[in-house]
């Protein structure tokens, strides 16, 4: 990876009832090579999907210990419930526990998961969106709260939206990036064989890899113009294509087939390769 690019980690969907056994192997992985990621704690969780096993009852005490350890807080959501359909602004997926409900609900909501976290001696003014999904009323509850960042936006470097900083999570995985992204995990569901490769991630690109501290981050900050919404468009209109070609055996096979190192070789074998494509097409679907 360059060494101009930086990557930060996130995890997602810790509550009491999470699978311990897989954020554990994952924690001893971070604390290893002393990197301090961000962890998104729901305050009060509801949704049965995030429930692995019986509530840890020293839940909070871990938190705080990891707080204290370096590690950084996001109130992740409130309830982690998606109450509606909307994609929110980003548009990555169509629910939300936040987007499309009005701003009252939403500010008594935040205040709501902040004060429980406060009551458990956890202060943060860092905001992960379950579902990667709010809008401008969002956003407004969360300046009005006293929410400072945001852990979501596709563009290559952080931004500021108003008085929010945005530090962009693209979703790519371990594929390569430009700038400054955040790599997203939720360990719920992660394998034996996806701990090993976040491993060997880190033992690899360990020169690159940045503590999610917002503060340090405000230096690569740049202000939200119509030129980063474009790019956002772009890359989440990108992001679908690719959704799209996976869902797709006959394209996924032809894109598999075409693929080559050279972008040159590979352009030139798609075209050429493209008779193939309705040949396939044909016989196959």
């Amino acid at each position: 990876m360059n060494k101009n690019n930086r990557v930060l980690f996130r995890l997602d969907d810790i509550t009491p009832a999470m699978n311990w056994e897989r954020f554990n192997r994952v924690r001893e992985v971070f604390q290893k090579y002393h990197i301090c990621p961000l962890i998104g704690v729901v305050p009060d969780n509801r949704d049965d999907n995030l429930n692995r096993q019986e509530s840890r009852q020293d839940f909070w005490e871990i938190i705080c210990s990891l707080q204290q350890q370096g590690w950084s807080i996001a109130q992740h959501g409130t309830y982690h419930c998606y109450e509606t359909k909307d994609s929110g602004i980003l548009g990555i997926n169509p629910f939300s526990e936040f987007a499309g409900l009005p701003y009252e609900k939403q500010y008594q909501k935040l205040q709501t998961g902040k004060k429980i976290l406060e009551g458990h001696h956890i202060n943060s003014d860092i905001f992960m969106a379950p579902g990667h999904t709010y809008d401008k009323n969002t956003l407004k509850a969360l300046e009005e709260c006293g929410f400072q960042t945001v852990t979501d936006g596709l563009y290559y470097r952080p931004y500021h939206d108003g008085d929010i900083l945005f530090i962009p999570c693209r979703l790519r995985g371990y594929k390569k990036s430009s700038g400054i992204d955040t790599i997203c995990l939720h360990t719920n569901s992660m394998s034996d064989a996806d701990i090993q490769e976040l491993e060997e991630f880190i033992k690899a690109n360990h020169d690159v890899i940045l503590p999610f501290i917002p503060e340090q981050l405000k230096q690569h900050a740049v202000k939200r113009t119509i030129l980063v919404e474009l790019y956002e468009k772009i890359a989440l209109c990108r992001r679908k294509i690719k959704n799209w070609i996976a869902n797709s055996k006959r394209l996924a096979w032809y894109m598999e087939y075409t693929n080559h190192n050279s972008p040159l070789k590979k352009w030139a074998s798609r075209i050429y390769s493209l008779p193939m494509l309705l040949f396939y097409r044909a016989n196959k679907e």
